[in-house]
């Protein structure tokens, strides 16, 4: 077997995998494009979020809103809006009646405002939801516990904007030192 043997074997074998692989991808968007018309239609009982999986690659279709929870330095707030990012609901700690140095008790604060949504959002009980979690760190685990009993969690994703450290500090400027004169 010569080396143009090989070469091409090689290039026939690569082209055969990069088509079966656009294949793939290209049934992907087109069950993709039939469920968004289904969505448009308003079709929501037939939809019922298919997840179209192929080896290990799953991807959820649909979306329908997103609850964004935030932990600011002296607050915390939660909203719920749509996919166009219109908000629906609205609250930050001190619609619960929490004030002061009260607001950054994360753990009550947080549940409290989570049962609230709740209550007032029960158009969301079947619907897919997408979780943005801003600067929550180890109260992830809460939130997505409390949260999982009552909606239906499609994605998780999770900003943390404040550094571990800090800034850097500034560099310190040395005096100069000079002899005094007796």
């Amino acid at each position: 077997m010569n080396l143009s043997n090989i070469l091409f074997n090689n290039i026939s074998n690569k082209l055969k995998f990069l088509t079966n692989k656009k294949n793939f991808y290209i049934k992907n968007l087109f069950n993709q494009i039939y469920h968004l018309e289904q969505i448009k239609k308003k079709n929501y009982k037939k939809l019922s979020t298919k997840i179209v999986s192929h080896n290990s690659f799953k991807q959820n279709l649909t979306v329908f809103y997103v609850i964004n929870i935030s932990f600011l330095k002296a607050n915390t707030i939660i909203h719920l809006s749509d996919i166009k990012g219109n908000i629906k609901l609205f609250y930050s700690a001190g619609e619960i009646g929490v004030t002061g140095k009260q607001k950054t008790k994360r753990r009550t604060v947080i549940t409290k405002l989570i049962t609230l949504l709740l209550r007032k959002a029960t158009f969301i009980k079947n619907k897919p939801v997408a979780l943005h979690l801003s600067n929550v760190k180890f109260y992830k685990r809460l939130i997505l516990k409390q949260l999982k009993k009552n909606v239906f969690i499609a994605l998780v994703k999770s900003f943390n904007l404040i550094p571990y450290n800090g800034c850097r500090k500034k560099k310190l400027r040395r005096k100069k030192y000079t002899k005094k004169l007796k």
